[in-house]
């Protein structure tokens, strides 16, 4: 079998700290299968430093990787790939870009034009990848409960950290949307699924936890469109409540007044409209089964590296 080594920060409490930290540990048994995998992983500072990593044909003395990213070597022809859940651009999806052995790059938040402008002509490199869920709590069981008892709310759904940083959620009226503030992750669930629409607004990458989550438990998200790109895309109006971004919107979460009356109307245009908000959910809970759970990104995550080449 073909020697890779995998190298990723982790220690025994970043492994219960993301659902991302679980995935590297089924991803890394999943790759025994194939390969004669050697382990670069434990690091005691894991969760609050980066970790310095010198590979075979690396370019930079100082490889730096945080606990939300991967690299796998080639032992035999120092050939390497990165994924990275990072919620921003970070050291190793750019440090390496120009080095000829670096074959592909995996990026969870994948805004095309931003990505460019980093890496240029390298961008063939570059590809749009997944996004993962927050906690380790498996969401199947407040799946079922949503399909057995309807949901009934009608409040827009939001619950979060960093409000600070989102200033359009001030310009909501407090009687259609519910308080912001964060409770327990089965409480969390609990309180979720009896609400017909949550609100996605972005965090510190376009992508947020809550919006796969709320695939994941059938509830259909409303957000102007994503500028950030799946592997498998995700279609407006049809895996979740879309609005086309206005021409004077930057940031969509430091939005106005006027984006946010915009996203209410819509809102109201929707919420009693069943049929389409079903027709959302179906098509999310289906996007979230063949994308998000742990056995099929696995999978799908093997075929965008190409990792095949490897084999022969």
């Amino acid at each position: 079998m073909k020697k890779i080594i995998v190298h990723n920060p982790c220690n025994e409490q970043t492994r219960y700290y993301r659902n991302y930290n679980l995935f590297w540990d089924e991803f890394t048994e999943y790759l025994k299968n194939f390969f004669n995998v050697q382990e670069n992983r434990y690091f005691e500072k894991a969760h609050f430093e980066r970790f310095p990593i010198q590979l075979k044909n690396g370019r930079s003395s100082n490889f730096l990787l945080m606990e939300c990213e991967y690299v796998i070597e080639n032992v035999d022809n120092g050939e390497f790939v990165v994924m990275s859940a990072s919620d921003d651009l970070s050291h190793a999806i750019l440090n390496e870009k120009e080095n000829p052995y670096l074959k592909k790059v995996l990026v969870s938040q994948f805004n095309p034009d931003k990505i460019l402008n980093h890496v240029g002509k390298f961008m063939f490199k570059y590809s749009p990848w997944t996004y993962f869920v927050s906690s380790i709590i498996d969401i199947e069981e407040y799946y079922n409960k949503r399909l057995y008892k309807q949901p009934t709310e009608d409040k827009l759904y939001f619950r979060g950290t960093s409000i600070e940083d989102r200033a359009i959620l001030k310009y909501f009226k407090p009687e259609i949307i519910t308080n912001f503030r964060p409770i327990a992750q089965n409480a969390y669930y609990d309180d979720i699924i009896k609400h017909k629409i949550a609100l996605s607004v972005d965090g510190r990458g376009e992508f947020c936890y809550r919006d796969v989550e709320c695939f994941g438990l059938g509830i259909p998200i409303i957000r102007y469109e994503y500028i950030s790109k799946f592997y498998d895309e995700l279609i407006p109006n049809y895996h979740y409540i879309s609005l086309d971004r206005p021409n004077d919107m930057g940031l969509y979460r430091l939005g106005n007044e006027h984006h946010a009356k915009q996203l209410e109307s819509r809102y109201f245009e929707v919420l009693n409209n069943l049929e389409f908000l079903d027709f959302i959910s179906k098509n999310a809970r289906n996007y979230y089964e063949k994308n998000i759970v742990q056995k099929n990104k696995i999978k799908n995550t093997f075929d965008l590296l190409n990792l095949n080449k490897w084999l022969v």
